[in-house]
Formats: structure tokens, C-alpha cells, sequence
């Protein structure tokens, strides 16, 4: 794909029923909801050309029109992200709209870096067509951190392939050199970050395709697509361009949040 020519819809997939931390969406983080603050960032990526939320809920979809968001609605029994921001697409090109790729922006990021945005969809729209989907990555240079579980782990191949995504420390060091030796150029492992980018017709197989066994191990919809032989290509960028690592899951991740948003008068 050239440059120029390279369409992306970016979708910000959005639901209040969750498990771990209801009605999160519309959590005020210093004055914005979440969702408002995801958008705010998302649209200020140079390579996303159309950008929408996709939603089954009406509270949602009246925040939206509140704050000029636009705003798709979805059916309500989707499993994952990836099955809405697929709907999303296919009702957006059945008014008539076509694109080469389209980001899954994660809803729980309010500081996501457009700059990161911009980036992971370079990657793929430069990468071999073996590569159906790209991701982010970051170095993990805290021992803490990378025995987290909470802590995604990505074993990485050549070219940037990513070979598996773990809740585990991977990939382990079997003659670890010790604290001195850990580095941004040398780390323990890479950090994977919540940002999808698809190539179009991969996002249609992806959206058909049944549940891995690693995936329901790891919790990690991610793995059904290593599983199936899609490529995946993990694209690696600083520490400092995703930080702060901030994604509200809790509401002590929302507290996090509202501190950092205060401390810098965002």
C-alpha cells in the first residue's frame, strides 16, 4: 500500500456492562468522561481518516452526540472488541464507506499517544501481506513489572512476528545477568499495549473464527488469531510514547488517572 492511499477507521468499541468496573465509560477523569478523552486523543492521529465509537448503549450514544462523537451502534451480544469494531465496519461500508485498514482503539486508554496510533498503522500498511494485524509493544525493564500478570508479555520472532502473548514471563532468561544488565536496548521483555490495527479482509476472518484453546487459557483474544496461522506483527516503541501506562480497568485505575490528568492540567 502507498502512503497516500491508505484509508483507516479508527473505532473506539465502548459497552457499561463490565464485570470488573461498571459504567467506566462515563467516569469523569478531571472534568471529561473516558470515552470523551479516548476520542480527544484518537483524533488527533494524522493517519486515522475516519474515527468512531461503537456502542450498543444508549447513555453512551447520548455522550456522543453531546460531545459530537460520532457514534455507531452495535448489537449487544458481542464477546469481544474486535466483534463490534467488525460491525462497526461493515455497517459503515454499507453507507457506502471503504478502508484499507481499521484500529481497534481501546476505550479504557485516556491518554493514548496519537503519535503511537500513527505508527502501528505505518507498520502495517508498510509490512509483508504475511501480516494480517499489527500491535504494540514497549520494553519492560522492572522485574516487578514483568512478573506482573497483570502484564502482558510478547515473544518476539524476526521482523517484528510476534510468536506468543503470555500473562507469564516470556521469554525466559535462563542466565540473567542480574539488574545491571537490563536495559531499554537489552530488556527483560516487551510489554504488549492494547492497540489493533487489521488489514480489512483480515478483520472478517478474524471476526469468524472459533475461540483457541490458548485463548481461553490466557484470556487473551489475541491468541485465537497465532492460533489460526494469522501473522501478527508487533511494532515497538518507546516507553516514553505510552506512557503513562495508564488503562482503566478499576476504579484505583481511574484515581491514577484523574491524578495524572491533574498533575499535567490535561
Amino acid at each position: 500500500m502507498k502512503k497516500g492511499l491508505v484509508s483507516c477507521l479508527g473505532v473506539i468499541p465502548v459497552r457499561l456492562e463490565s464485570s470488573r468496573f461498571p459504567n467506566k465509560p462515563l467516569k469523569v477523569i478531571h472534568g471529561k468522561t473516558l470515552v470523551e478523552r479516548v476520542w480527544l486523543q484518537a483524533s488527533r492521529s494524522k493517519r486515522v481518516t475516519t474515527l468512531v465509537v461503537a456502542t450498543n448503549n444508549e447513555e453512551i450514544a447520548a455522550e456522543c452526540s453531546k460531545k459530537g462523537m460520532r457514534c455507531v451502534m452495535t448489537r449487544s451480544s458481542h464477546e469481544t472488541g474486535t466483534d463490534r469494531v467488525a460491525e462497526a465496519c461493515a455497517l459503515l461500508e454499507a453507507q457506502g464507506a471503504s478502508f484499507d485498514l481499521v484500529a481497534n482503539i481501546q476505550g479504557d486508554m485516556p491518554f493514548v499517544n496519537p503519535v503511537v496510533i500513527d505508527s502501528v498503522v505505518a507498520s502495517l500498511a508498510s509490512a509483508d501481506a504475511g501480516f494480517g494485524m499489527a500491535t504494540i509493544g514497549t520494553p519492560i525493564t522492572s522485574l516487578e513489572e514483568f512478573n506482573r500478570a497483570a502484564t502482558v508479555k510478547i515473544a518476539l520472532g524476526e521482523s517484528g512476528r510476534a510468536l506468543y502473548f503470555s500473562r507469564a514471563a516470556i521469554p525466559h532468561w535462563r542466565n540473567f545477568p542480574g539488574a545491571e544488565g537490563v536495559t531499554a536496548e537489552n530488556p527483560l521483555g516487551y510489554k504488549h499495549m492494547g492497540l489493533y490495527i487489521f488489514r480489512r479482509a483480515t478483520l472478517d476472518v478474524i471476526s469468524q473464527l472459533p475461540k483457541a484453546f490458548t485463548e481461553q487459557r490466557e484470556s487473551l483474544e489475541q491468541l485465537r488469531v497465532l492460533a489460526h496461522g494469522i501473522g501478527i506483527r508487533a511494532h515497538i516503541v518507546p516507553r516514553d510514547q505510552v506512557e503513562p501506562c495508564i488503562e482503566v480497568d478499576t476504579p484505583q485505575d481511574l484515581e491514577d488517572a484523574e491524578r495524572y490528568a491533574c498533575e499535567k492540567g490535561l
